[in-house]
């Protein structure tokens, strides 16, 4: 069996199926294409690689029939979807599954003999694989600095501070286990506040759930759990658990305790989906967001990148949350090593998209203190390998800065789903508990990424006025350097959420409203009244660290100094995407804007043109010491660094080609499971079959 899998980034075996190219090879800089350029009269250029493989391919894939015969497409439009192509598609002999709202175009079943005859129509711009989708696979406060911001009241179970209070958190996942423990808020009534079931079309069962929950086993055969699977109660648990009957599980607290929580089940039982499933359930956010105060959504999944961010559907999807106003933080997936050597450009999609907070893993070693983190071995690295292929065959990869930023994402301890798959087939991720009082242990960049998802919900609770680019750049500016890591291993450091909240507590409260309107320009002060910058320092855990000071714009361009706070820069608006000379405003090319104020660092003549492996710390420090290039007029449109041609890697370093993960590897029940997904280190199956590496439940 083949399958092009959406795969869900929590830590099994990475993916056999990437290509290793070698100890030296060239990492092309070629500027990104523009859209236009991507389309082409001939009607197979229009169609993603796999969706060109599936056409001359006889096996039976995820997401097509069983009869071989079609093939499920995300078909793209120049345009707002016509009648004309509806009626040309089912006249094709098609079916129209579903439209969307977030991109142009629709999910189709089409003959194979017609998917070219549908690429020709002039209305078409891309047509893409409906990949499989799957999730990514309080110790995390104190290792984060959460827990300077709030203090507990164990007589109350309450907190006074920053938890997260009147911020909506949307998780597509699995589903989540709205009668947890770690779920309850007022009167024990769930804080999953609401509920969609894209996979079964069901709705608003967290409500009836979390009543349950209230009435304890007075109803015991009425109780329901839609986290059948069990990765998306711990994803949310991460980002925002808490039990306030007691204060003694404070040790499994969640980033934001006192969020609201808002659950997109995309994910089936056993934690697969589809693509068309997920953009789905990102049009039900957007639709939702004022309704349900939507401010975050966290993704702990991702897809194959073989296709450009550019036209990629689901990273069109995420663009569209982030312009309507959503913070959206992404796993980068879990393919760090491949064949024990170091793998870079493994970021997995929507990770590789611009717009998004895409989050690797740190290993916090089991310690509070901040002085021992390390880079788990499985955190995918950029840069981001996603590309075109123009006419003459020849590849234009992204090549952007990835992961924008690490977390905690090793052996953490969360809630645990009642009767999940998870723990059902692997008993050693349980830790404690039963029922509603479980707890489960799970590593992966699918657990990083609802900690940062929790860390933007605080920062939004301090100031609601922030703009999710400016959310983005606060978190990278005031991260920790990991020692000897580079910026495709770390991005911009390690979370620091103290620093973030002081610094986002400094800017003005209107920021958002005002980008809105259109009333503020490059160069107007973002300091709230009498607000100065606050030092960029933090102490957490006892000890002491400087902040980065950097942040990455677009993914290409690394940009240092105070006035990057100070005075608003145009990348701050989440409607533009700025990429190297590329610059657009919901996806229409704008020349010669305004990007950047006077006095920021273009930190980029500090790092070269080896920028994505320079030392994080060692990039930190030259800011510091004035070795960036001080804009005196600001800048209107710049080249960004470029990847050289020729860049020789260290030994032990591999380039992945893309995601291919064309082949997916069998289970002993004869299920597929997603190429490289991760449970936990150090599981086998009942065929023999290592997932991990060792014998352990995370790295040590």
């Amino acid at each position: 069996m083949r399958t092009l899998a959406l795969f869900v980034c929590s830590s099994v075996r990475r993916a056999r199926s990437l290509v290793a190219l070698g100890l030296m090879l060239a990492l092309l800089s070629a500027p990104l294409l523009p859209r236009s350029s991507a389309q082409s009269t001939n009607p197979i250029s229009k169609l993603s690689i796999a969706l060109q493989q599936a056409l001359t391919s006889n096996d039976a894939l995820v997401w097509s029939s069983p009869s071989r015969q079609t093939v499920r497409a995300l078909v793209q439009t120049n345009g707002p979807v016509s009648l004309a192509l509806r009626l040309a598609i089912t006249a094709a002999g098609g079916t129209i599954v579903r439209q969307f709202t977030s991109i142009n175009g629709l999910l189709a079943e089409l003959p194979k003999s017609q998917v070219l005859n549908i690429a020709g129509r002039t209305d078409v711009e891309r047509i893409s694989a409906d990949h499989l989708a799957e999730q990514s696979a309080s110790h995390l406060e104190s290792a984060t600095g959460a827990d300077l911001l709030r203090t507990y009241k164990p007589l109350t179970a309450s907190f006074s501070g920053l938890d997260g209070s009147g911020v909506g958190i949307a998780i597509l996942d699995s589903g989540i286990m709205a009668s947890h423990n770690e779920f309850a808020g007022l009167l024990g009534l769930s804080r999953v506040t609401a509920s969609t079931d894209i996979v079964s079309g069901n709705t608003n069962l967290a409500v009836f759930e979390g009543l349950l929950g209230v009435l304890g086993g007075l109803l015991p055969i009425l109780s329901t759990n839609k986290d059948g699977y069990g990765h998306g109660s711990h994803v949310a648990a991460a980002a925002a658990g808490r039990n306030p009957s007691t204060n003694s599980n404070r040790g499994y607290e969640g980033m934001a305790p006192n969020a609201n929580l808002i659950d997109v089940r995309v994910l089936d039982g056993r934690g697969l989906g589809q693509a068309s499933d997920v953009i789905a359930g990102i049009d039900w956010v957007i639709a939702n967001r004022s309704s349900k105060n939507i401010k975050v959504m966290n993704l702990s999944l991702g897809a194959a990148s073989t296709e450009s961010y550019v036209t990629d559907p689901l990273c069109r999807a995420v663009r569209q949350a982030v312009a309507a106003g959503i913070t959206v933080v992404v796993a980068g997936g879990n393919y760090g090593q491949i064949s024990g050597l170091e793998a870079y450009g493994t970021i997995t999609a929507p990770g590789n998209d611009p717009t998004v907070i895409t989050v690797g893993a740190a290993n916090t070693h089991q310690t509070d203190g901040r002085g021992d983190e390390s880079i788990t071995y499985f955190s995918s690295r950029g840069p981001t390998r996603s590309h075109t292929t123009d006419s003459a065959g020849v590849k234009h990869y992204d090549n952007l800065l990835k992961p924008d930023l690490v977390a905690p994402g090793n052996r953490i301890v969360a809630a645990e789903s009642k009767n999940c798959w998870l723990v059902d087939n692997y008993p050693q991720l349980h830790t404690s508990g039963s029922g509603t009082a479980a707890y489960m242990q799970l590593s992966g960049t699918s657990i990083a990424s609802p900690v940062v998802a929790g860390a933007a919900a605080l920062l939004l609770q301090k100031n609601p006025g922030l703009t999710p680019p400016l959310v983005k750049a606060i978190l990278q500016y005031s991260a920790q350097q990991v020692a000897n890591a580079n910026l495709v291993q770390q991005g911009a450091g390690l979370l620091n959420v103290e620093g973030a909240t002081r610094l986002a507590g400094v800017l003005r409260t209107d920021i958002a409203q005002a980008v809105n309107q259109g009333t503020i320009k490059v160069g107007d002060s973002l300091l709230a009244r009498n607000a100065v910058m606050p030092s960029p320092v933090s102490t957490v855990a006892g000890q002491s660290f400087a902040w980065g000071g950097y942040v990455f714009a677009g993914g290409s361009h690394v940009l240092g100094g105070q006035n990057l706070f100070k005075r608003y820069q145009a990348f701050y608006d989440p409607s533009l995407v700025w990429v190297r000379t590329h610059v657009t405003i919901d996806e229409v090319p704008v020349l010669n804007s305004p990007l950047l104020s006077a006095g920021v660092i273009d930190a980029d003549v500090i790092a070269g043109t080896s920028s994505v492996f320079i030392n994080g710390t060692a990039l930190a420090n030259g800011i510091a010491a004035g070795q960036g290039m001080t804009l005196a007029e600001g800048m209107t449109l710049a080249e960004g660094f470029l990847l050289a041609n020729g860049m020789t890697l260290a030994e032990g370093m591999t380039l992945a080609e893309g995601m291919t993960l064309a082949e997916g590897f069998l289970l002993a029940n004869g299920m597929t499971l997603a190429e490289g997904m991760t449970l936990a280190e150090g599981f086998l199956l009942a065929n023999g079959m290592t997932l991990a590496e060792s014998t352990n439940l995370g790295e040590q």
